[in-house]
């Protein structure tokens, strides 16, 4: 395109000439059109001043219009995320502060329970202790000992990950599908709370959606063990009761309000929170739990009460090893032959047999008595005393204390006695009954379990 030149001066009769090489020609080519073009593009921001100013103006505010929009689209995408976050946390800490107070109230009738079976579980130990090798309960029913075993009701256990090993004094046990395992996990809730913040902090719907699986279960394992309880004790009052009606002598809320009455109004126990009374009543919110938690506190009010009567009773047998030889009502008379009443019962056994009271009390009577020889009367409170005819020996004295299962005295045959036996008498409200009644009745109470 571009071939070498000459460019030739003439001045004062000389001429002179410049060569142009294509190199050169190509250099001023470039310069002159860079220089047209600056002169062309000056020209038009001269005449398009304004017009170019104006686009770039609006240009701007439409970018500016834009990024704002998506700040504010940003913004209020985060404030939303961050109210369902702070919402589901809310809903998370609301939920594990509920189960808490659910697991305080449960432990608290676990120790009320305790509590209220710690008297008869003394006793029972200590009629085992004395009654040696002699099978417990050849009489009893063996359907109403086994459910009595399995009264003992299921354990409160604190666990992370997994059941741990039961303290020796646990021994309410779950049995069911949705809880095979026997124990309910609250300890992890503190660890569940953590875990509601982490599930904020990253937005993690699994760890939500976990937690929420969690929670669900450690409900549902509360609720088991409540309905577990409330079925335990409902059980366990009605046996109480069928105890007492088996002596045939009182009505068994009728012995409750008579220990009342002589107890004045002490109450004790531990403390269950049912403060919303309007929601027990009402059935306001979610007052289901509640509402079963008072049932079951008013079972075990119910429950420790007729254990208590019951240990006041005379239940238990007056010796180890015995048969009897005469029953309770008439008779013929061992000297005479003839048809006569007799008050208590005649449980042969050998000279020197231990005597032990069946029921704690205070000695009213130790001494001689006409046919009744050797005698021992207790009081045991609430209308029942018992008496000890025919002894060999007495080992206490009137106006002493006795404890259950201690010795009193030992067989022989003073008084009106063909030979070596007890003559056992139960008294109620002054009339004399039938020992028998009360002896079937302590099976069920004393009967050795496992």
């Amino acid at each position: 395109m571009y071939v070498e030149r000459q460019i030739y001066i003439r001045s004062h009769g000389h001429v002179q000439f410049i060569s142009l090489s294509p190199l050169t020609q190509a250099c001023f080519a470039t310069i002159a059109f860079a220089f047209f073009g600056w002169i062309a593009f000056a020209s038009v921001n001269v005449v398009f001043k304004e017009q170019i100013i104006a686009s770039k103006d609006r240009r701007y505010v439409k970018m500016q219009g834009a990024y704002e929009e998506r700040m504010a689209q940003l913004q209020s995408a985060y404030d939303e995320l961050n109210g369902q976050l702070v919402i589901t946390e809310e809903r998370f800490l609301a939920t594990t502060m509920q189960l808490e107070d659910k697991h305080r109230q449960l432990a608290a009738l676990m120790s009320q329970r305790q509590t209220a079976s710690s008297q008869l579980d003394t006793m029972r130990r200590r009629y085992a202790a004395t009654a040696g090798g002699k099978p417990a309960g050849e009489r009893g029913n063996k359907v109403l000992m086994r459910v009595e075993r399995q009264s003992e009701g299921p354990a409160l256990a604190d666990t992370t990950t997994g059941p741990r090993r039961l303290a020796g004094n646990d021994r309410f046990i779950i049995d069911s599908a949705e809880n095979a395992g026997g124990t309910v996990d609250l300890a992890g809730l503190a660890e569940l709370t953590a875990l509601a913040g982490l599930a904020g902090d990253n937005a993690q719907n699994g760890t939500v959606a976990q937690i929420d699986t969690r929670l669900a279960q450690i409900d549902r394992a509360q609720q088991t063990l409540i309905n577990n309880i409330e079925e335990v004790t409902d059980r366990r009052v009605r046996e109480l009761k069928s105890i007492i009606g088996m002596t045939k002598v009182i009505d068994p809320e009728a012995l409750i309000e008579r220990r009342s009455e002589a107890g004045g109004e002490a109450q004790g126990g531990p403390f269950i929170d049912l403060a919303d009374h309007e929601a027990l009543a009402g059935g306001e919110g979610d007052s289901g739990f509640g509402k079963q938690l008072y049932r079951v506190s008013r079972n075990l009010k119910t429950m420790a009460d007729l254990e208590d009567s019951i240990a006041k009773m005379p239940l238990a047998e007056p010796l180890v090893n015995y048969r009897k030889t005469s029953s309770y009502g008439s008779r013929r008379d061992p000297f005479n032959g003839r048809m006569a009443f007799h008050s208590g019962e005649d449980l042969a056994a050998p000279y020197g047999e231990r005597v032990y009271a069946p029921g704690a009390g205070t000695v009213t009577f130790a001494g001689w008595r006409g046919g009744y020889g050797r005698i021992i009367e207790i009081d045991h409170g609430n209308g029942f005393r018992t008496r000890y005819g025919h002894l060999g020996q007495m080992d206490v004295k009137t106006g002493q204390k006795v404890a259950f299962r201690e010795i009193i005295g030992r067989v022989g045959s003073s008084g009106r006695s063909s030979g070596p036996h007890l003559h056992y008498e139960v008294w109620f409200d002054g009339i004399v009954r039938n020992p028998s009644k009360f002896i079937e009745a302590g099976h069920y109470v004393f009967a050795k379990q496992g």
